[in-house]
C-alpha cells in the first residue's frame, strides 16, 4: 500500500502491515518477559491495534472477549492484570511512540490514570507495549440509570442510547478528567506531539484534511451530501474557528470506551488510547459523550468545565461529530471493509443532517 492516512491526512510512503497476533503468539511473548500470567483474552473491535487483556496469574476465571475497553468483573479485588497491545501497520506503529513519548510526561501532571508502559519493544519482528490495566469499568459499558433523553439528535447515533442518562455525578466527574487533561501545558507535550501548539496549526490540519475527503470521500457521495460537505467545512474553517481562543493537549478520540470510570460513576479513574494525543480544540474531546448521549449531558459536562469554551462550542462539536463519518468511510476504504465505508456515509448523512447543513 503506498497511501495510507493518518489522523485523517494522506500519507505517500509505503506502509508496512504487520501479520495477525494471535492469543499464542502473546502467551509465547508473556512467557519470553518472564512474566507469570493467567488467561489471555483478546479484545475485539479496534481499528488501530490487536489488544489483549492478560488476567494475572491465580485468578484465571474465564473473562469474555470485549469490544473494547479493559474492565474488570465487579468486585474484583486483586492485582490488575495487563494490556498489551500490538500495532496492525507502521503508522500505528509511529502513533504507539508517540504515546510512550507524552504518556510519562502527561500521567504526573493530571488527577486520573494513564496507561503506563511497562514493557515495550519488538516480538518477532513486531511492535508492542504492555501495561498494568487501569480498574474501573469503560463509559459505553456501564450500567447507568435508563430515562428517554430529549435530544434532539434522532436517527444519529446519539438516538440509539437515548435510553441512557449520563448523571449529574458522572458528568462533574468527566469535567474535571477533561478540565485535568486540557491544562496540561502544551509547551510540556509539544514536541513529543510533534504538532506546534498554535491555533493556526489546527486550522491548517483541517485544511489538509478537507483535500483528504475531497479524494477519497467526495467521490462517494451524491451532490446533495457533497455540498453539503462543501459548506460545513468552509463554515468550520471561515467562522467557527474564528472564536477559538487556544489550543490544549487533546486525546483526540475520546469515545466512551476509553473513559474508566468507578462502578458507582462518582470517579474517572483514568482514560486510555492515546494513540491520536494531539494538541488542538478541546471541543473535540466532548464528542463521545455528545454521540453517546446527547446535547444535555454534554450541556452538564461543560457546566462543570474549568476552562473557557466559546459561543461556537456547539458548531464546532457538531462539525467533529460529521468528521467522525468521514474518518469511517477513509479507514472502510483504507482496509477495504465495504460495511464500514457503508455506515460511514449512512452516518456523514445523518450527522450533516443534524448539524443544519442538509
Amino acid at each position: 500500500m503506498n497511501g495510507h492516512s493518518k489522523d485523517g491526512l494522506i500519507i505517500q510512503y509505503p506502509i508496512v502491515q504487520y501479520p495477525d497476533v494471535t492469543t499464542r503468539d502473546v502467551e509465547n511473548l508473556l512467557a519470553s518477559l518472564g512474566l507469570d500470567y493467567g488467561r489471555v483474552h483478546p479484545i475485539t473491535g479496534g481499528w488501530s491495534y490487536w489488544t489483549f487483556e492478560v488476567e494475572s496469574d491465580g485468578h484465571g476465571e474465564q473473562a469474555e472477549s470485549r469490544k473494547s475497553g479493559e474492565s474488570s468483573k465487579p468486585g474484583e479485588s486483586h492485582k490488575p492484570g495487563w494490556i498489551f497491545r500490538f500495532p496492525r501497520n507502521s503508522v500505528v506503529a509511529e502513533n504507539l511512540q508517540k504515546e510512550q513519548a507524552v504518556l510519562p510526561v502527561v500521567a504526573p501532571q493530571v488527577d486520573f490514570a494513564v496507561p503506563c508502559f511497562e514493557h515495550a519493544g519488538y516480538w518477532n519482528g513486531q511492535p508492542f507495549a504492555g501495561y498494568r490495566r487501569i480498574p474501573g469499568r469503560p463509559l459505553s459499558d456501564h450500567p447507568l440509570n435508563s430515562r428517554g433523553l430529549d435530544d434532539e439528535t434522532g436517527g444519529s447515533v446519539a438516538a440509539a442510547h437515548s435510553s441512557r442518562e449520563l448523571p449529574a455525578v458522572t458528568a462533574e466527574a468527566i469535567a474535571a478528567t477533561l478540565s485535568s487533561l486540557h491544562d496540561v501545558p502544551t509547551s510540556l507535550v509539544a514536541e513529543a506531539c510533534a504538532a506546534e501548539p498554535t491555533v493556526d496549526a489546527w486550522r491548517q490540519r483541517y485544511h489538509a484534511l478537507r483535500e483528504t475527503v475531497r479524494t477519497m470521500v467526495s467521490p462517494l457521495l451524491d451532490s446533495r451530501l457533497l455540498d453539503a460537505v462543501q459548506r460545513g467545512f468552509e463554515r468550520f474553517l471561515q467562522e467557527d474557528l474564528a472564536t477559538l481562543k487556544d489550543v490544549a493537549l487533546v486525546h483526540c478520540d475520546l469515545g466512551c470506551e476509553h473513559v474508566l470510570i468507578r462502578d458507582d460513576g462518582t470517579t474517572v479513574n483514568g482514560l486510555i488510547d492515546f494513540e491520536d494525543v494531539t494538541i488542538g480544540d478541546p471541543t473535540i474531546d466532548f464528542v463521545g459523550i455528545f454521540v453517546t448521549y446527547g446535547m444535555k449531558p454534554v450541556e452538564r459536562v461543560r457546566a462543570g468545565y474549568h476552562l473557557e469554551l466559546d459561543d461556537n462550542f456547539e458548531r464546532r462539536l457538531r462539525f467533529y461529530t460529521w468528521m467522525a463519518s468521514c474518518h469511517e468511510v477513509i479507514y472502510g476504504l483504507e482496509e477495504e471493509k465495504a460495511d464500514a465505508v457503508e455506515d460511514g456515509v449512512e452516518g456523514l448523512r445523518t450527522r450533516l443532517g443534524n448539524a443544519g447543513l442538509l
